[in-house]
């Protein structure tokens, strides 16, 4: 089984207008320091002025003990409506940003793209159960070649079936701190 592209999607409705919106989120270390499940340890724009095209920023997270460090570049710009950004990684990593006018307030909605290695995804913490099963598929893999490459992919697809679902519960969680923020500061 070879790389696994992760696509996720989320929405929220804000009661703010646009601008705000906007505002917040093409501004990186803003919007990152309301991401509830990250800590932001550093991050710098490499350029100075506003955000546009071309603009790169480094970031250094944390998450839980783990700690990711990167560089992402702003790869289209369009104010008060669009914003994407590509990852300036080995693998693929975009994310798009839309705000849109609705009723009442702003639709806040972030895409994200992932590509997700089958060394990525056999490190992934899992019950200790499925670690006892992954070995013995690596055992078998000597006597049974064929059987253990079909139930090595299923097993790999299950874990990027479970990542996806945690990437999309903490990119709403991510999207309502903003919602909150926004509303509450405004």
């Amino acid at each position: 089984m070879g790389s696994v592209i992760v696509r996720v999607e989320a929405a929220v409705e804000i009661g703010v207008p646009v601008s705000p919106v906007f505002a917040l989120v093409s501004d990186p270390p803003a919007k990152a320091r309301l991401n509830p499940f990250l800590q932001v340890i550093r991050i710098e724009r490499e350029d100075p002025g506003p955000l546009r095209e071309g603009s790169v920023t480094f970031l250094r997270l944390q998450k839980g003990t783990r700690i990711f460090e990167y560089r992402t570049r702003c790869t289209r710009l369009e104010p008060d409506r669009l914003l994407e950004n590509q990852a300036e990684l080995p693998t693929l990593f975009r994310v798009r940003v839309e705000v849109e006018p609705i009723p009442g307030g702003t639709r806040l909605t972030q895409r994200e793209e992932c590509e997700i290695t089958p060394a990525k995804l056999e490190h992934l913490p899992v019950p200790r159960r499925a670690e006892r099963a992954w070995r013995t598929i690596k055992l078998l893999s000597l006597v049974a070649p064929s059987l253990a490459r079909e139930t090595h992919a299923v097993i790999l697809r299950e874990r990027a079936d479970a990542l996806r679902v945690v990437m999309e519960r903490e990119l709403r969680g991510w999207l309502l701190a903003i919602k909150e923020h926004l509303e509450t500061h405004d």
